[in-house]
């Protein structure tokens, strides 16, 4: 099975010098074996589809500009000092664990490139920040609050959807939506057709009174660690890791700006 392994990430490389050249360090540092298998899982096994879509992922980075993304770019922001999206930390079996928190006021139509650039940038920091050999990450998305007005427009979602399917295949373990309102049906709606059948079976919907107890339970902890981590092992569901219950850890906490800086600069942001 390695052996396989192998030959078809070989066999991915030599198909994809063929399409595009010769391949630059940099590609090819970005080319390690685990990104060329996830590529080949994203296609079905397909050499020859798997190689189309790594050498369009390398177009985009370099006309997006993805080599140039950078803590600096993003310092002074309303992305990282709201923590409308970062990264918590990490679950027991070291996977990421992506935060999304509906923002309050509403989104303006000049931000879309600004927003596509911290998306790019935090998905790629979820992807450093792997532990223990994981691939994937879990995504907590807080609806709450989600409205017309600070909601991206269509297009936004839709180029979105485009980055996280073409560029970071394979990399979503479980996404968690808590407490959509009704009105995001609209959205997730439109949005349903484009996500592919594997995708949609990672999909969750949360009503967050299901877990009041221990959601006020871990509030009421407060700063008291004790308390606070045995709440949280009574809200945790041992036979079933992927439950929404055994994170409510990074649900409950506040976004840390410093503590997200911390982890910028430890996976080898600049």
């Amino acid at each position: 099975m390695a052996a396989a392994g192998e030959e078809a990430v070989a066999a991915v490389l030599a198909e994809l010098e063929k399409l595009g050249g010769e391949l630059s360090e940099p590609q090819r540092a970005a080319c390690d074996a685990p990104m060329v298998r996830r590529y080949l899982a994203a296609r079905g096994g397909s050499v020859q589809k798997a190689a189309r879509m790594l050498l369009a992922t390398l177009k985009w980075r370099e006309e997006f500009g993805f080599g140039t993304l950078s803590i600096a770019e993003f310092s002074g922001t309303a992305s990282l000092q709201s923590g409308r999206m970062y990264v918590a930390g990490n679950d027991p079996s070291g996977k990421s664990v992506l935060v999304t928190r509906k923002r309050a006021d509403a989104f303006q139509p000049s931000e879309s490139a600004s927003y596509l650039r911290y998306l790019a940038f935090t998905l790629e920091t979820c992807a450093r920040a792997m532990q223990g050999g994981q691939e994937k990450w879990v995504w907590l998305m807080d609806m709450r609050g989600y409205s017309r007005a600070n909601s991206p427009p269509l297009g936004v979602s839709m180029a979105t959807l485009r980055i996280l399917a073409d560029h970071f295949p394979e990399r979503l373990h479980r996404c968690f939506f808590i407490d959509a309102p009704s009105i995001f049906s609209f959205l997730f709606n439109a949005l349903w057709p484009f996500v592919d059948p594997v995708t949609r079976g990672k999909i969750v919907f949360i009503n967050s009174k299901e877990h009041s107890k221990h959601v006020d339970a871990v509030a009421a902890a407060g700063s008291d660690s004790t308390q606070r981590e045995e709440a949280l092992r009574l809200a945790a569901d041992p036979a079933d890791p992927d439950a929404f219950c055994n994170y409510i850890r990074w649900y409950c906490a506040p976004y840390d700006e410093a503590a997200f800086r911390t982890l910028l600069q430890r996976v080898g942001w600049q």
